[in-house]
């Protein structure tokens, strides 16, 4: 959905502030998503419980559209609707699905023009502007002149997670799904992905609970790092890492709703190494990867793990690099789907070789 498309936020804007139906959080009530779909326009409503595979699908991706637009609707306007695991404090449901509603209901009511007249202000016009104009145009036709009086999140550095300071504009990988990260980060929300990666005895497309606690940028790639877990497991936790590119969401209702926001964590006092081969570890290697699916194979011909990679016959590669921390995380983001060796060099101490493999016990349990 492009970022512009206010006509999608507006119609859920109205919904979760109560305008369509009784949806106030505060009232007693939330919205399940089933409710908020019956809310929409006609020609966009689906059916939430199809017979058919299909069905499923289109299921998933109005969860994954509600995300978001949510999102959107926090970073452009500083709105921010939350879930919860039942429906309000009068009608407890217990776990089992989610209920929406606005978190901070009293930007709306701000003196003068309202965020949410400027909101449909927005969406009725906006197939009269063209995408490339700025919104603090569409803004300054809109007021005036004069204060709205309302916050916005500012985007992705107002998070607080990341640092924009002396960069350059290039395309990193998993972009996609930089934004739903921050959101959750922010708001303590526990994520339903899939697996995902290949271990024994674990289903790739079974469901788990995601805390996200950091990101970061590594080889021109993003990468989130927190708590994973069964549904409804939290004390099965364990640390996880993911390619945000290759991170994918389920569909399944899960009882894991919220957690604590983690500020300041850091997965490099995570991983504990003896300090005798701290001081060696920045040395460029030479280490030849092996896949072992044909789907990662060609993900890495497509998208290598660093600027100095070779491909080899028989799904193998050969990189050029530091062993650093940060190659470590990169590793562990793909579990089982490859595996590696660092080449000897004559000047090497004990252990010096297998540091990656040894840390690598953080993120896969491979027992090496």
């Amino acid at each position: 959905m492009p970022k512009t498309n206010y006509r999608e936020c507006w119609w859920l804007v109205q919904a979760i502030s109560g305008d369509l139906g009784p949806g106030s959080y505060r009232n007693g009530t939330g919205y399940s998503m089933r409710n908020l779909n019956d809310l929409r326009p006609i020609g966009k409503r689906i059916d939430l419980f199809p017979d058919k595979e299909e069905g499923y699908r289109i299921k998933e991706k109005f969860r994954q559209d509600l995300m978001r637009w949510r999102v959107i609707i926090y970073n452009e306007f500083g709105l921010g609707i939350l879930q919860a695991s039942d429906p309000g404090k009068f009608k407890k449901k217990g776990f089992g699905g989610y209920y929406y509603y606005l978190a901070n209901p009293e930007l709306l009511e701000q003196k003068g023009k309202t965020l949410k007249d400027h909101i449909k202000y927005l969406s009725d016009n906006e197939k009269h502007f063209d995408d490339r104009v700025p919104l603090s145009k569409i803004e300054s036709r809109f007021k005036g002149g004069s204060s709205m009086g309302f916050i916005t999140a500012g985007g992705t550095s107002s998070y607080g997670f990341l640092s924009t300071e002396g960069t350059s504009y290039r395309k990193i990988l998993g972009e996609e799904n930089l934004e739903i990260m921050q959101f959750a980060m922010q708001f303590g929300e526990v994520l339903t992905i899939k697996y995902g990666k290949v271990r024994t005895g674990v289903d790739i497309n079974a469901p788990y609970s995601f805390e996200p606690y950091q990101l970061k940028e590594i080889e021109g790639r993003w990468f989130v790092i927190g708590n994973l877990y069964p549904l409804g497991h939290k004390e099965l936790a364990e640390i996880a890492v993911y390619d945000l590119a290759r991170l994918e969401f389920a569909d399944e209702e899960n009882p894991d709703v919220l957690f604590e926001p983690v500020k300041g964590f850091d997965i490099n006092e995570k991983i504990v190494i003896e300090y005798a081969l701290i001081r060696r570890m920045g040395r460029v290697r030479t280490i030849d990867v092996t896949t072992h699916t044909e789907s990662f194979a060609k993900y890495l011909s497509e998208h290598p793990l660093c600027s100095a990679q070779e491909s080899l016959p028989d799904g193998k590669f050969r990189i050029y690099v530091p062993q650093t921390r940060d190659l470590i995380i990169l590793f562990g983001a793909y579990g089982d789907e490859l595996s590696f060796d660092v080449a000897q060099r004559e000047d090497d101490w004990l252990g010096e070789t297998e540091i990656v493999k040894q840390q690598l016990n953080l993120f896969r349990k491979t027992g090496e």
